[in-house]
This record gives C-alpha cells, sequence and structure tokens, in this order.
C-alpha cells in the first residue's frame, strides 16, 4: 500500500478509524513524516515495517578479510563506523550512510548500525535491477515518536553502491528496520515500497498516465506482460492511498494514473475509481491486510 500521501492525514482524520494498537502507532509514524525539514524526498515509515552499540574507540578490528573501524568518546557508541558492506557516521540530525557491498550479510549492516548508537535490523529484499543496493526503509515497528522526524534520501554523487542521508534521532532507542535491495529472482514480485504513481512510468515509451484501463492493457498484452491493479484512492483533504484489486473489481472505461513493475513480467495499474466503485474504504484496514516486507521472516 502506498503512504507517501497518507501522510496528510491528520489525526482528527483517523482517529476514530485507527481502532488497534498498530493502526494507531502507524498514524503516529505517519504523521511524524511532516516534521521533516522542506525539500527532502522521504519515505515514510509506517508501523510493523522498519538493533546494539559498540564502542571501538578508534581501534581497527581485523575480521577475516574485511576490517571494522570505529571511532567515537570511549563507553559511548561511535560517532562514525565502517566495515566491508557499509559506513555510517552520525551527524546532529541525521546519518550518512554508504553502501559499499550491498551482497554482504545483513549481520554486517547491522553490526555498523548497532555501532553507532541504533537499533537496527536488516533484511535483503527483492528490488527492480536499477534499485539493487538501494537502502529502504526506515520503518519502525511500534510507531516513531520524536522528536524529529525519520526518511532517507539517497546522495549523488556517490562513491558506493548507494549514499543516502537517513534521518532518525541521533541518540532515538526505538527499534528500526531497514531492507537493503537484492536482484528479484525471475518472476518473484518486488518488494512493496512507497511510490508516487502520479510520476509512475513502467513502459518504455509510452505513457500511461491519463490513459484507459483498456488502453493501457492492450499495450501491456503486445509487450507480453502480465496487469496487476491498484485501485488509486483519494479522500476529501488530499491525501491518497492505493488499494490492491481483482481485475473483476476494474472498468475498462475509468482511468490509468500511472504504472509500476511489481515483477519482472507483471506491471501493476494504478487506477483513479469510477462512480461505480463506491465510498473509499478505511485505509488503515487496507494497510493492515496487505503484507508487508518488513514483517516477512527470512
Amino acid at each position: 500500500m502506498n503512504l507517501t500521501n497518507l501522510a496528510r492525514l491528520r489525526d482528527e482524520d483517523l482517529a476514530g478509524q485507527a481502532s488497534t494498537a498498530p493502526a494507531r502507532a502507524l498514524m503516529e509514524s505517519i504523521v511524524s513524516e511532516e516534521r521533516a525539514p522542506a525539500g527532502r524526498r522521504l519515505r515514510v515509515a509506517p508501523a510493523r515495517r522498519t538493533r546494539r552499540a559498540l564502542a571501538l574507540g578508534g581501534v581497527a578490528v581485523g575480521l577475516g578479510v574485511a576490517v571494522a573501524i570505529g571511532v567515537g568518546l570511549p563507553g559511548g557508541p561511535a560517532t562514525r563506523y565502517a566495515n566491508a558492506a557499509v559506513s555510517v557516521e552520525r551527524a546532529t540530525d541525521y546519518f550518512s550512510v554508504t553502501v559499499t557491498d550491498p551482497a554482504a550479510d545483513p549481520g554486517r549492516f547491522e553490526e555498523a548500525f548497532r555501532a553507532v548508537g541504533l537499533d537496527v535490523t536488516v533484511k535483503r529484499i527483492p528490488v527492480p535491477p536499477d534499485e539493487v543496493g538501494r537502502l529502504v526503509g526506515p520503518v519502525v515497528p511500534e510507531g516513531f515518536r520524536g522528536p524529529g522526524s525519520i526518511g532517507v534520501q539517497g546522495v549523488e554523487p556517490c562513491a558506493g553502491a548507494f549514499c543516502a542521508k537517513v534521518w532518525l534521532p541521533a541518540r532515538y532507542s526505538g527499534r528500526v528496520v531497514f531492507g537493503i535491495g537484492r536482484a528479484a529472482a525471475p518472476g518473484e514480485p518486488y518488494a512493496d515500497d512507497v511510490v508516487d504513481p502520479s510520476s509512475a512510468e513502467a513502459l518504455d515509451g509510452y505513457r500511461s498516465h491519463g490513459r484507459t484501463v483498456a488502453e493501457v492493457r492492450d499495450e501491456l498484452r503486445r509487450r507480453k506482460l502480465k496487469v496487476g491493479y491498484r485501485l488509486w484512492w483519494t479522500l476529501p483533504n488530499g491525501s491518497f492511498f492505493d488499494q490492491r484489486v481483482t481485475a473483476d473489481r476494474i472498468e475498462d472505461g475509468w482511468v490509468v494514473e500511472g504504472s509500476r513493475h511489481s515483477s519482472f513480467d507483471t506491471v501493476d495499474l494504478y487506477v483513479v475509481p469510477g462512480p461505480e466503485a463506491g465510498r473509499a474504504p478505511n485505509p488503515m484496514t487496507v494497510y493492515e491486510a496487505e503484507p508487508h516486507w518488513y514483517d516477512q521472516t527470512d
């Protein structure tokens, strides 16, 4: 489920709908994104998606052929830490992260985050080819309560496979989950990540936005691609969210908002519901009904 603009939903809009503790935690997490400084493209960290400090005091430690280096004050978390997989440096209000070996064991990434004082779990997740090595998250399973903001922004130029600024309070003690993108196996679904379908186009040389479902579906069939459907609900306050549905819920004449590969051979169409679709469902119910990469066991 897409949560980019669901972040606009204020407490008063969903207070009566968030009937479970996880849903309330999700709402707190979503609202926290709005406190981030302007101009940063953040990825929302809802509840149930998203480990400990190792101070090396400037000592280089040999780990097989890899070398881990941490710098910090004795007795406290390091301000920066690097091993063969990743380097992490703690600044005043964010962490600089450079991924050097996206194929490394997730434990090497966790080691670096823990060294700078974060309780982080890292999962390798299937992504499109151009997103291999990208850091996905942060996700806070129990809900982010601040102060501050959370999110990640890619940085260019980059000396490694992927570079980013990660916004998390420097002394944040809650549990956090990150994903490291790996190449998906043939036909394996990509890990669902936040996307703005108004700017998402899956087909080279073809714009799906504004076309009817029937038109875009014919183009997908011509390219021998499978099709999936997501209803793209817009709420009165301007926020939006998506809902995965079966083909029988979709009318040929409805308009496509955008398209995105959900696997190597399948494209999801984000479809604006027509009047026949009825009222928008509860976004929290939709969110909780879908599987999420951060809940899955490796």
